[in-house]
């Protein structure tokens, strides 16, 4: 009996003493190195061992591994922009594979990069148009950018990183927004109709009047059509009375993507249209400028209807300056200045201008060279295309070919034959000097590519003969390459 309870106060003592070495292996404040390892080869069996030491393997490992963060938040982008979904590790390890996909879609591959290369493996909406940071990979920053985006691209991505078995997901809004224009419908002697359209919006937006304080007008019911490309057109009217200096804002604004445009309109009191003539003659707009001087502004302001505007709390400083809204094309030339009350005069000269950016693409593709096409439409005054390689220097490439359209804006096109050479860079600029514009689209060509005939896509040889590796081409960007392991 007395050996009995001998040996159950001998087993309690084991028992407490593998308790006391679990809890120190367990608390995450003690290192490996406090572990009693003499006890443990004393009273622990060599089951017991092997258990704790795959717990503490367990634990530590546990321990050091990264979480995937992404923005909590809905990421916004307008279309035809560039957006980052932003993603990283925390702690910062370095991320050998980073798949991006998109729940949903066919294929679901976004982007995939697997030991310093991208793969090919892609949906084709979103061809060329993606890539990670590859310099930042062992930082843990595994976001991706997209370029040129596409309303399309709205939804919800998730990241998934390998090496942890991590996965995190992030919504991406993409919107589309215009410039709202506005218009006189109705004129009588003491009011005017006004109308507001705005064209291109996505999501759909809502249309507001504001008169010159701020505060919101009542108006007519707002029109809204949803065009076959899913974007939203606004139109909206409200009926104002000509008053002295009466400043309206028609505004669109679109709450999910944080976004607004507006247009002001200025109506002077009593006014008179003369209907031979497509101009308006704004007379009597009398202000104390100099102590004891009347001053008459008298402007003739020709095809500019409601699109003009002084700034009449100023004119008492002497501002005479004038601000056109929404200009034309047509609104290019000179301009003159009248003061009555001191008979002075003065001329000035607006030049308007438009641009786009280039597009880029293939249009030839041999073992040893591209060529590459280069255009770009509706710019003015007419520009002049420009081809540069990596370092900045121009190239020499074939006759531009520049067209002018019946709005009088001007396309412009330029072929060039390159080299495949390791990693070119090789940038087509348009620019106008006369209004000091430029726009520019980079391509990136890396060396020793073939074209697969039977794909809209040009691949690549790779050091193993199972690799294949896709030029990807951004409009608006950088071509990049896109590499598969199979």
């Amino acid at each position: 009996m007395h050996m009995d309870m001998a040996e159950v106060k001998k087993k309690e003592q084991r028992k407490t003493e593998k308790l006391k070495i679990l809890h120190q292996v367990m608390d995450p404040s003690a290192g490996l190195s406090f572990i009693p390892i003499s006890i443990s080869l004393l009273h622990l069996s060599i089951s017991d061992l092997l258990l704790y030491l795959r717990i503490i393997l367990l634990i530590h490992s546990h321990g050091a591994q990264s979480e995937l963060i992404c923005s909590h938040q809905p990421i916004v982008a307008l279309a035809g922009d560039d957006v980052i979904l932003p993603c990283r590790l925390e702690p910062a390890i370095s991320a050998r594979t980073v798949e991006w996909t998109k729940p949903g879609l066919d294929p679901k591959y976004i982007h995939i990069h697997e030991k310093g290369l991208e793969h090919w493996i892609q949906n084709p909406s979103y061809n060329f148009r993606t890539r990670v940071f590859v310099d930042e990979l062992e930082q843990g920053n595994v976001s991706m950018k997209i370029f040129s985006v596409k309303l399309s691209d709205e939804g919800k991505y998730r990241c998934y990183i390998h090496s942890v078995q991590e996965e995190a997901f992030i919504h991406l809004s993409v919107g589309s927004v215009s410039s709202p224009v506005i218009k006189v419908t109705a004129n009588t002697s003491r009011t005017l109709v006004l109308q507001c359209e705005s064209k291109g919006w996505h999501p759909e937006p809502e249309l507001l009047w504001l008169d010159g304080e701020g505060k919101l007008l009542s108006a007519g019911r707002t029109k809204t059509i949803r065009g076959p490309d899913d974007l939203y057109t606004v139109r909206g009217r409200v009926t104002v009375e000509k008053r002295h200096s009466n400043n309206f804002t028609c505004r669109v604004q679109q709450k999910i993507i944080n976004q607004s445009r507006e247009t002001q309109i200025h109506v002077p009191g009593g006014f008179i249209k003369d209907p031979s003539e497509d101009y308006l003659v704004i007379i009597g707009i009398l202000m104390l400028g100099i102590p004891s001087i009347l001053l008459l502004v008298v402007f003739l302001l020709c095809r500019l209807h409601f699109r003009t505007r002084v700034f009449v709390d100023e004119l008492e400083q002497g501002n005479v300056s004038m601000k056109i809204f929404s200009v034309k094309l047509s609104d290019e030339g000179k301009y003159r200045c009248y003061i009555h009350s001191v008979q002075e005069e003065a001329f000035i000269h607006l030049s308007v201008g438009s641009v786009s950016s280039p597009v880029i693409k293939v249009t030839a593709n041999t073992s040893r060279t591209l060529v590459l096409q280069c255009e770009s439409k509706g710019w003015y005054p007419e520009p002049e295309l420009l081809w540069l390689d990596g370092e900045g220097k121009l190239l020499s490439a074939g006759r531009t070919k520049t067209v002018r359209g019946p709005d009088d804006l001007y396309t412009v096109r330029s072929r060039v034959t390159v080299e495949k050479r390791h990693s070119n860079n090789f940038t087509c600029r348009v620019q106008q000097k006369i209004i000091n514009q430029s726009r520019e689209t980079q391509i990136h060509v890396p060396g020793g590519f073939i074209k697969d005939p039977s794909e809209d896509y040009l691949v690549t040889k790779s050091f193993n003969s199972k690799s294949a590796a896709v030029i990807r081409v951004n409009t608006t960007r950088t071509l990049r390459v896109s590499d598969r392991q199979d």
